[in-house]
Parts: structure tokens; C-alpha cells; sequence
């Protein structure tokens, strides 16, 4: 994989099955959003008989975002597997241009769908969506939860990716052996 170093092939699976994590929560996390919606918003100001993601366009663009972090994930999962990522540097480059905007998008769906209580329509905060409504902002959170791990799971999977398993787990007896020394301070061979 990308890297400094020669990889003992256990971190590019670690990493391989994270990136398949990844667009898999992407995909439950737009499943969840697209989901979200509630017959009645009682206490909303104005009064609506429904209320659901479509209604902010901050909720579409979670959804959105989740279903494009999926696609360009699963792309680079593709990649990753065929071995496509370390052939040119073109490649290389590409892919860490495809996980920073993987990341930029699920991190932004993941804080706008947490913030769902401060949202309103054209321009005004509608007060109260979550007191009315509190099945729909538990769905839309829930979305986010899931964007947010899916997140991390992408951050590990880099990390994974640049850092060999050897150095994850020290085992005893992995240590560096101390050169004996000949008594009287130096390292020298007399």
C-alpha cells in the first residue's frame, strides 16, 4: 500500500475491510436520512402536518453527501483491492484527493445532522422541530451518528494504510537486543 514502507499485508487488509466499512455506513447513513420523516410536528411554528429530510435542504445535502462518500469509497476500496493505488503516482495522488473529500463530506453531513434543532426555512430558525417532532430528529442524529463512524472508519483506514502491523503490537522479546558492553563505557570492540 501507500506508504513508507514495505507492508506485511495484514495492515492493507485491516485497511481494505475499514474502506468496505466505510461505504457501507455511508450507505446506512443515507438509508437513515432518507428515512427520516414524521406525520406531524406538533408545536412547530408554523404548524405543519409533516415534516421530513426534503424539507432542509441542509438534510438533503447529509443525504447526499453520504451517497457520494460511498460511491468514491467503494471506487477506492475497488482500487485497493486490484493493487491499482500503488502503480503510479498519478493513482496515489488521486486516491488521497478521493479520501479527503470522502472526509470533508461525511464530517460536514455528520455536523449539519447534529445541528438539526437550529435549522429553519428561508432564513428563519423554526423553534421547537425537535420537541415536536422528536422521532425525525432522532433519525436525522441517528444519520449522523452513523456518518461520524463511518468517518472514523475512513481515518483508520488511512492510518492503516501508512502504518505497517508490525509496528501496531510490540511483542516481548521484539526488542532490540543491547550490545554488550565491555566495561568501561564505550561501545567499542577491544
Amino acid at each position: 500500500m501507500a506508504g513508507g514502507g514495505k507492508s506485511d499485508g495484514s495492515s492493507d487488509a485491516a485497511s481494505l475491510a475499514l474502506r468496505i466499512a466505510t461505504v457501507a455506513l455511508s450507505v446506512a447513513s443515507a438509508a437513515m436520512m432518507a428515512s427520516a420523516s414524521q406525520r406531524s410536528c406538533t408545536g412547530c411554528s408554523p404548524a405543519t402536518s409533516q415534516v421530513s429530510y426534503s424539507d432542509y435542504s441542509s438534510l438533503s445535502y447529509c443525504l447526499v453527501a453520504n451517497v457520494i462518500s460511498a460511491a468514491l469509497q467503494a471506487v477506492a476500496a475497488w482500487l485497493t483491492a486490484r493493487g491499482k493505488v500503488d502503480e503510479s503516482k498519478a493513482a496515489k495522488s488521486l486516491s488521497e484527493l478521493v479520501d479527503t473529500a470522502a472526509q470533508v463530506l461525511l464530517y460536514s453531513s455528520s455536523a449539519l445532522s447534529f445541528s438539526v434543532d437550529d435549522f429553519g426555512t428561508c432564513g428563519r430558525r423554526v423553534a421547537g422541530v425537535c420537541k415536536g417532532s422528536g422521532e425525525f430528529c432522532q433519525r436525522v442524529r441517528a444519520s449522523g451518528a452513523v456518518s461520524m463512524a463511518a468517518a472514523v472508519a475512513l481515518a483508520a483506514s488511512n492510518y492503516l494504510k501508512d502504518v505497517p502491523a508490525s509496528t501496531w503490537i510490540k511483542f516481548k522479546g521484539d526488542e532490540p537486543k543491547a550490545k554488550p558492553v565491555c566495561g568501561r563505557g564505550c561501545h567499542c570492540h577491544h
